[in-house]
Parts: C-alpha cells; structure tokens; sequence
C-alpha cells in the first residue's frame, strides 16, 4: 500500500517522504496514509527549523508548523462558538454550553459513514451522555497535564527541538479510558514505535481523537463506539518516561489532519502539573 512502510515509522527519527506539500497527496493516498495508522504524537526539527519527522510533508519549517497549528485553532476556536454555542472567558478558555453539544444537521456526514448503532459496551460511563463532539476528559475525571501541546522540547543531545502534537494527562498505569464522543474506532497500534499501544477514533463532528502508551486496549478496528464506552486502560507503553495517557485531537480538512489544542475539547479545570 502506498506510504504503508513510511507511515509506519513516521514520527520516530525517520525522514519524511512525503510530496512536497500535504496538498499533493491524492485521495487514495490520503486513505493509504489512514490505513496505515500514520499520526505522529509529535513532530521534530533540525538545528535549522528542518522537519526530520512527524510532519505533514518534507522540507516543512518549524516556523510554518507553528503558523498552520495557529491557523487551525483559531479555525477551530470560531467553529465551536458560532456552531456548538461555546463561549470564551476574559483569559481566552473555550467553555462548553451546559445544555447536551447538538452536531449541526447541515454539516452531518453521510449516515453511510457511520453504519449501524454506536457500540453499547460492558462499562459505559453515563457522565459523557450522547454526543458527537469531544467535551470531557476521556479518563472521566479532572487530572493534571504533564506535557502541554505546542510544547517545543529543545533535545540537546541531538540538537533537536520537537514539537507536541496534543498533551499528556498523568494517570496511574491501569487508569480506565473512555471514548469522550460516539466515534468509530479507525485505527489500532500494537506496541507502535511511538505511541505504544493505542487508538483513534473518528468522530462525526468531523473530528480524530488519539490515545497513546496505553497498557489495554479493548476496542477493534471498524468498531462503533458510543460516548462513554470503556475503550481500554492507560499505561506506560512505547517511548515514555513514566505512566501517562497522550491525548490528542485532529480536525480532520481537505489538507490532512490537523493537530488542534486538545485543552478546547475538556473541563476547563484542567491544570500543568506543578
């Protein structure tokens, strides 16, 4: 399959080789990339601003990274007051409206995308209700954040600097895991050299969550999930330096997967780790 053996390792020190640009990609690429569970939780630059991995195509700067991740989450920011009745506080937070989220009709993808009725699994945590768009944590509770998105890691030993693609939740190895919205779970990682094991899901809202270095996964490929579901427990697996849940989010456009704050979709609560 096209770009399978990349995709594999992409994110892990190993250079792209991707088009020149994320737009040259055609559709069957696109899906090829999918399939192959290409999603780096982080992407890396030389000493230069030159992209080395996990970056939406090759020769990509550092500086137009941080400009598209600026970009898309302002996008993002516009989309969930105007069409999911957020507001925003005095410091910049993006608050969830206290009545359920309602994905807007006219925006819906096709119901052939998602068939049949969302999983009801064995443990179903009932506080996520039914929605399509992510709200709350997916551990179901309020947790510190050890490693903040847009993080730029300065690796001095390699003269590198990477650039996080979502953020790292503390949580104890065995932590339970829950989908934060109805979804179908799109890929399944075993023991990946970067995520460990883990999990996306697509959302109807247009929307990708990720889980990394999980310890369990309880979910299948193809899979559909329901808001709530018990989809497998956190852990400490693939490249970590201690037991977290990496949770990111991906506003899916005509131009990839874009990494987005994933702090837009949970409690507001959340805090660094001090």
């Amino acid at each position: 399959m096209i770009f399978a053996h990349t995709a594999t390792h992409a994110g892990f020190l190993v250079p792209m080789e991707f088009p020149k640009t994320a737009s040259d990609l055609s559709f069957v690429d696109r899906m090829a990339l999918d399939a192959a569970g290409y999603a780096p939780y982080e992407s890396e630059y030389d000493e230069d601003g030159n992209c080395i991995s996990g970056c939406s195509y090759v020769k990509m700067k550092l500086e137009d990274q941080i400009a598209a991740m600026e970009r898309w989450n302002a996008f993002v920011d516009k989309e969930l007051e105007e069409d999911y009745g957020y507001t925003k506080t005095e410091d910049g937070a993006l608050v969830p409206p206290s009545k359920p989220i309602e994905f807007p009709e006219d925006n819906r993808p096709a119901k052939t995308e998602f068939p049949g009725e969302y999983k009801q699994c064995s443990v179903q945590n009932q506080n996520f209700g039914n929605t399509d768009l992510p709200s709350k944590s997916p551990l179901g509770y309020v947790t510190c954040i050890s490693s903040d998105y847009g993080v730029q890691r300065k690796m001095s030993w390699y003269k590198t600097t990477k650039v996080h693609h979502g953020i790292d939740l503390r949580a104890k190895i065995g932590t339970p895991l829950y989908a934060p919205a109805n979804g179908t779970v799109v890929t399944v990682f075993n023991m990946n050299a970067s995520c460990g094991n883990g999990i996306i899901i697509k959302h109807p809202s247009n929307y990708r969550t990720q889980y990394c270095h999980l310890n369990e996964v309880l979910v299948s490929r193809g899979d559909n999930v329901s808001a709530g579901c018990l989809i497998g427990y956190t852990g400490n697996t693939g490249p970590t330096t201690g037991p977290h849940l990496h949770y990111a989010v991906q506003k899916i456009t005509s131009e990839g997967n874009q990494p987005v704050n994933p702090r837009k979709f949970m409690e507001p609560e959340h805090e660094m780790c001090h």
